[in-house]
């Protein structure tokens, strides 16, 4: 049976992006030490978007980005052609190659998944009313995308605030009852 941990969005710590250029908000972290360059096992964040700008390079990080609000976002990774970014889109990316962020003027939000790509792995999907999974990785995350969101883990039925996380641990069966949900794994 799944462990639940419930995880409010009030509690997610507010800290300075690595680069000073934006302010993360850390929802969970395994940040273990391993043998790796990586500055940790895995992280998941939701950071504000103020504008255009470099991401930080994160040495031996995979990472899945998800966007959570703003307009004409676009990501230029490792020179590539910009790659725009619309709302509830992930893209997947490595994390310590030059990335740039252009939006229109105002604010953003977004939420990342990124992992030690020599110790685990990542996956992101966006779920809606009735999807219906079976969550097998040791460790997940549901986070409610709109005002609030109903999943059921296991026949229990769990409410979310406004991008309030559930942490889920050793699997379960997962059902969407109400709103739109971001689920992140990690094995």
């Amino acid at each position: 049976m799944a462990l639940i941990t419930h995880l409010p969005a009030s509690g997610y710590t507010a800290m300075p992006w690595r680069n000073g250029a934006g302010t993360t908000h850390e929802i969970a972290i395994d940040d273990t030490a391993g043998g790796s360059v990586a500055p940790f096992r895995w992280r998941l964040s939701m950071a504000d978007l103020a504008g255009d700008g470099p991401f930080s390079e994160l040495a031996g990080i995979d990472r899945i980005l998800v966007l959570l609000a703003g307009r004409d976002v676009e990501l230029t990774i490792d020179g590539a052609d910009p790659a725009p970014l619309g709302i509830h889109a992930a893209i997947a990316f490595p994390g310590d190659v030059p990335t740039s962020l252009t939006m229109a003027p105002g604010s953003g939000r977004d939420l990342n998944l990124m992992w030690d790509r020599t110790r685990a792995e990542g996956a992101v999907e966006v779920l809606h009313i009735g999807d219906e999974l079976t969550i097998d990785a040791p460790v997940a995350f549901a986070i409610a995308l709109g005002d609030s969101a109903t999943v059921a883990i296991d026949d229990e039925e769990h409410v979310l605030g406004e991008q309030d996380a559930l942490q889920i641990d050793d699997g379960g069966a997962l059902t969407i009852i109400d709103g739109e949900v971001y689920l992140a794994t990690i094995a």
